[in-house]
């Protein structure tokens, strides 16, 4: 589908143009060439008085086809989409007739843009605008640069486009860019019912046809923008110093910036120029690249072959019943109840249940605080929460969720309780991250319900999900799983089971590589400010503060005694544990901590460990650490590549369904910075044959930790892309 064009009142003869592509109408090339069609035959037809741009079934529009990005960001011949910019002003802006835009629920990235080219924009109650480009890595490319500033002024359109930051309609129509709400929302059978805003679009039109109401052009308005040059410039400069930051790796906020100032400067006609001359530039970037990627892979993690193609229905999961009030289980409730679930949260203890009933409140009360929820809102979520000490109240629950200490002996016995207490249909999961699905299931009469169900902290915040399957999971199972991480708004990752997973699994060398850096001589300081740079949010030594050492040396054994061939094991962060130094929640760690949790470089405290780690180190020394010279793409070199080494373990034995997978593993588990990608994707751009060279290199000098897997050296003597994997036959 695409364009649409009917005359909605013959005696005005104002015409109404709707754009159809579901489901959110994205402006593919087919509907901007029909669309181009009709305005041209609307402005030439002397009936026409007038036009009204719309979308089908009440969304005016998501964007501009991603798809599109997606070929050219590959290498792709295709067009440029900034020549479609003249439809905007030929035929909407400046046309013979006046447009008006009827904006239903959505109008983001190029829809905005084409609603911000029409003479007016009536909106819909509580519709949700934005220019969103940046995420992808690219900038808006119809006009959004030169006319956001001209409606809404500079300092906000600046923060609209540098935080991808949307508004609502009626913060629109404060800030000049809506000039009409209409309250009206009604949720027909068939989809939305827009005629309310159609017919607002269609009087306003109207008026501006017989005089009543003026008719604005957005490129030539100047009552927003800043009347002192100097003023104008301070904002800018304020705008130029924060892209500029991160303009190594991310220069697509440079060139928005840039194509802003240029419109102010010389006009919005060279500002538009500028604008296409930039988004050619960010979409030709390797971080537009990494970024749009990242949004199909992340897009595709519940298609699953062999599981979803089998067209099984999903059962809802109404009720949930969470096993454990800690931290991780409270946000597993709150996530739950924030879905309009009901909730049995279970503890052993009246004071521990307590204590899980009032991190819940807690977590609702924040975002209240924060604006997220109202207070009568927060009042009906909490009253489906139901505390309880007995097991027997989790009978008639669609699912349940154990979310109790790393103790094996302990989830054996939970399960093996609940398994004769739910009901048939109910989901059994484990939030274990790192032990075995199939042992903590090995006393259950049917282990095969067992499935896991792996949640990052905090719960309720934090986006990936990990689904984990046996070999005798049944398939629907998992899509009711698949289901529910839809409900509470998670991304999931369906996996194999071992241990630790697919982001542990695939991580556990990150930080064991981080401290063989510093036994070789290494600043850990140096270290984290190295990887912040590369992006990650933050170190492996202020990640290790932030996880706590108990934690770090626990989830370790795991790999130090199932992986012992491929393993560091450094002194360092057990002798900071056993000296009590835990990190954030002591207050000291490799940092220490203020009352407001800033990290501080404590190099005077921690210097005595790091000593005898050296003192100690199991990795040889080819010379002193002074001449070494590590520079920091050898640090980001022995930190990552042999995570990339673990992650081609993890496609080569199947746990992962496919290496893009793995990538929104890596950016949603442990903050692998987006704009690469994704582990995988990056290594796929630096190649296998240099990550299997240099992993030789390292492997040679310091040990199993860094020798090339099978599957990686394959693709490197292949010449093939670790996303494709090793062609099977040829080996």
């Amino acid at each position: 589908m695409t364009t649409r064009a009917k005359m909605h009142d013959k005696e005005n003869d104002v015409l109404v143009i709707t754009l159809s592509n579901e489901p959110v109408n994205a402006l593919a090339l087919t509907v901007l060439e029909s669309l181009r069609k009709d305005l041209r035959s609307a402005q030439e037809n002397d009936r026409v008085k007038g036009i009204v741009i719309k979308g089908e079934n009440g969304i005016f529009s998501g964007g501009f086809d991603i798809t599109h990005l997606q070929r050219t960001t590959k290498g792709e011949k295709t067009e440029n989409v900034s020549d479609f910019n003249s439809i905007l002003s030929e035929f909407v802006e400046n046309g013979k007739k006046p447009t008006v835009a009827a904006i239903s629920n959505l109008a983001l990235g190029g829809g905005l843009e084409v609603a911000m080219a029409c003479n007016a924009r009536v909106c819909t109650a509580g519709a949700k605008l934005g220019l969103p480009e940046l995420k992808l890595g690219v900038i808006p490319g119809f006009g959004g640069t030169q006319r956001l500033p001209r409606l809404v002024g500079l300092e906000k359109a600046l923060e609209m486009m540098l935080q991808s930051k949307e508004i609502s309609s009626e913060e629109g129509k404060k800030l000049g860019l809506i000039d009409e709400v209409v309250n009206a929302r009604v949720d027909g059978s068939n989809g939305w019912d827009d005629s309310a805003v159609v017919q607002a679009a269609v009087d306003m039109c109207k008026r501006i046809i017989d005089g009543s109401e003026r008719r604005y052009f957005s490129l030539t308005r100047q009552d927003k923008l800043p009347t002192d040059p100097k003023q104008a410039q301070a904002i800018l400069q304020v705008a130029e110093a924060q892209a500029k930051k991160i303009k190594a790796v991310l220069p697509h906020a440079s060139y928005c910036v840039e194509a802003i100032k240029t419109g102010l400067e010389n006009g919005s006609m060279e500002g538009l120029r500028k604008e296409s001359e930039m988004f050619q530039k960010a979409v030709k970037s390797p971080a537009a690249k990494g970024l749009v990627h990242f949004f199909f892979a992340s897009r595709a993690t519940a298609l699953v072959p062999g599981i979803t193609d089998q067209k099984l229905r999903p059962n809802e999961v109404k009720s949930v019943g969470v096993v454990g009030g800690g931290l991780m289980g409270s946000g597993i409730a709150t996530a739950c109840l924030l879905s309009g679930m009901k909730v049995v949260l279970k503890e052993i203890k009246p004071e521990f249940l307590e204590a899980g009933l009032n991190r819940i409140e807690q977590n609702i009360a924040s975002m209240v605080k924060k604006g997220k929820m109202k207070p009568e809102q927060a009042k009906k979520v909490l009253g489906n929460v139901q505390g309880t000490l007995d097991d027997r109240d989790f009978a008639n629950v669609d699912m349940v969720i154990e979310a109790v200490i790393e103790n094996l002996d302990l989830k054996r016995k939970i399960f093996s309780t609940l398994e004769t207490i739910v009901k048939p249909s109910c989901i059994l999961s484990t939030n274990t991250s790192t032990i075995s699905i199939s042992k903590c299931a090995s006393e259950m009469k049917n282990p095969e319900r067992l499935i896991g169900a792996h949640f990052f902290s905090p719960a309720h915040v934090m986006q990936l999900f990990e689904i984990i399957r046996v070999d005798q999971t049944p398939a629907q199972i998992l899509v009711d799983t698949l289901a529910f991480s839809k409900k509470i708004k998670k991304t999931p990752v369906v996996v194999g089971n071992c241990t630790g997973f697919c982001v542990n699994r695939v991580f556990f060398p990150y930080t064991m590589s981080a401290t063989v850096l510093v036994d070789l001589g290494c600043d850990p300081y140096a270290i984290d400010k190295v990887i912040s740079m590369f992006g990650m949010p933050m170190g492996p030594f202020r990640l290790a503060d932030l996880v706590g050492m108990e934690v770090g040396v626990h989830v370790g054994k795991n790999f130090i005694e199932d992986f012992p061939e491929r393993v560091y094991v450094s002194p360092l962060i057990p002798s900071m544990l056993d000296a009590k130094r835990l990190g954030e929640k002591t207050k000291c760690g490799f940092y220490a901590y203020d009352d407001r949790r800033k990290a501080l470089p404590d190099m005077d405290a921690i210097a005595p460990f790091v000593e005898n780690a050296r003192r100690q180190r199991k990795v040889p020394l080819p010379g002193h650490p002074e001449q070494l010279g590590f520079s920091a793409q050898d640090i980001v070199e022995m930190i990552f590549f042999p995570v990339v080494n673990e992650a081609c373990r993890v496609l080569d034995e199947g746990v992962a369904v496919k290496a893009a997978d793995v990538d929104v593993a890596s950016v949603l588990g442990m903050g692998f910075p987006p704009f690469r990608g994704g582990i995988l994707h990056w290594a796929d751009q630096i190649g296998a044959k240099k990550i299997f060279t240099r992993l030789t290199e390292f492997g040679k000098k310091y040990g199993g930790l860094y020798e090339p897997c099978a599957y990686l050296t394959n693709c490197a003597n292949q010449g093939r892309t670790i996303a494709e994997g090793p062609n099977r036959a040829r080996l």
